[in-house]
């Protein structure tokens, strides 16, 4: 707990080790998955490159959440866990630090291993599999604090379902890992994702949304920015290309019982966009006829969540425009965002904020995540 409130942290990341998918994935697949170098900085799939960070051999590897070594800032803030190569335990003992009761866990290599058009699926089963299989053992270490999302092999849905209903039904994840990127040429409206969101929303399994720098996908903003403004420009803008395919694009419209999270992008684009999505549906005079019976907004209201940090200035004006029932909070721990926050402030500054009632807090950190994540708590 902290300042009295009970705390979920609906976007935590785990470090996987380097390793990982040759340990656990079947021996004909050992060696098509290689991360090696420098920070877990070379990542290879079938001998090609599954994120960019190794194409700038002139430049330090700086992107958020690997291992800098040197990184001095980072290093000392997490010198415990990264002692212990970022075990269940050391993640547990910096939750308490920070007062969190339970934390969802994303990927951190998992943010680029498998997304890339051109991976064979059988192979990104395998990986995907490996992945929760992991993951779910991680997991396992205190279940009543840790839980998890999967990958899913999204290359072939039928595929995709099948490890969907595993890792669900076998393994107990709770959300799916979903990058906004296209994929194969898919946008996240494309009727070959129907089958994986029919049997999410029958499931209980949560959709997350969530972007990720230094991808080999087509990325907004990746076409004219790279380092600082790709990041700035990469996670609210495709978040936003997100919620437009599935708010006013018809997905939710025709599974009404889908969950929806966009996370680690702030919430203050949510208003703007949600109000201009529905200014475009009420007045038809933009080049094409309305693609749902009901505002964009509608669907967003009983759908979807989105996350922010602790100490975001925006949270009042979400909070005012959009309502206090579709908000919660993320720490994205130990990734680089967070180390000038921890541990006092990762939750501190939201649980401490008096521009919120007592009660829009109590939601944004605890009931809104419940819900969110079909927790049944």
């Amino acid at each position: 707990m902290k300042d009295g409130f009970r705390v979920i942290d609906s976007d935590r990341h785990i470090m996987e080790p380097s390793d990982m998918y040759d340990r656990y994935m079947p021996k004909k697949f050992h060696g098509r998955v290689k991360i090696t170098g420098p920070n877990q900085s070379n990542r290879f799939v079938d001998g090609k490159p599954v994120s960019d960070s190794n194409r700038r051999p002139d430049r330090e590897v700086t992107d958020y959440g690997y291992i800098f070594a040197s990184n001095e800032s980072w290093r000392e803030t997490f010198a415990e866990a990264i002692a212990t190569g970022f075990d269940p335990a050391s993640n547990l003992r910096d939750m308490d630090r920070e007062g969190i009761d339970l934390s969802v866990l994303f990927p951190t290599m998992g943010l680029y291993v498998m997304w890339s058009s051109d991976i064979d699926p059988e192979l990104s089963q395998a990986i995907c599999r490996a992945y929760n299989t992991w993951l779910a053992e991680y997991c396992g270490h205190d279940e009543s604090r840790l839980r998890g999302v999967m990958l899913l092999p999204l290359q072939d849905p039928a595929r995709a379902v099948e490890e969907l209903r595993h890792a669900r039904e076998k393994l107990g994840l709770v959300g799916i890992f979903w990058r906004p990127n296209k994929l194969c040429g898919r946008t996240l409206a494309s009727p070959d994702y129907y089958p994986i969101y029919e049997a999410a929303q029958d499931l209980g399994v949560t959709v997350c949304v969530h972007e990720g720098a230094r991808t080999v996908l087509e990325q907004a903003g990746g076409d004219r920015y790279s380092e600082f403004g790709r990041h700035v420009a990469c996670h609210p803008l495709e978040q936003m290309l997100a919620c437009l395919s599935f708010c006013a694009d018809g997905v939710l419209e025709k599974f009404p019982r889908l969950k929806v999270a966009y996370l680690e992008s702030g919430c203050g684009w949510v208003p703007f966009w949600l109000e201009r999505m529905d200014e475009h549906w009420e007045h038809e005079s933009h080049g094409s006829a309305k693609t749902t019976p009901e505002k964009p907004s509608f669907y967003f209201h009983r759908q979807c969540w989105v996350s922010c940090e602790a100490g975001e200035e925006l949270v009042p004006s979400f909070v005012e425009h959009v309502g206090n029932d579709r908000l919660t909070m993320a720490t994205d721990y130990p990734h680089s965002d967070c180390i000038d926050k921890w541990p006092d402030l990762t939750v501190g500054a939201l649980s401490a904020n008096d521009k919120l009632s007592e009660e829009t807090r109590r939601k944004i950190l605890w009931d809104n995540p419940v819900q969110m994540f079909s927790l049944g708590m």
